[in-house]
């Protein structure tokens, strides 16, 4: 979420009104890559087209 620091993956106040920036992942730590996961991620958010 936007400025919610609860949320599992949190996008600043500035990356939301520069329209780029950058993400955090916060979630508690656990046994997966975080490469394989940020590529998820990535792939879901950015690339993937319905």
């Amino acid at each position: 979420g936007v400025a919610n620091r609860g949320a599992s993956v949190r996008v600043g106040r500035e990356t939301e009104q520069n329209g780029k920036g950058y993400f955090e992942d916060r979630r508690p730590a656990s046994n997966m890559d975080p490469y394989v996961v940020t590529s998820m991620i990535a792939e879901t958010t950015i690339i993937w087209k319905p």
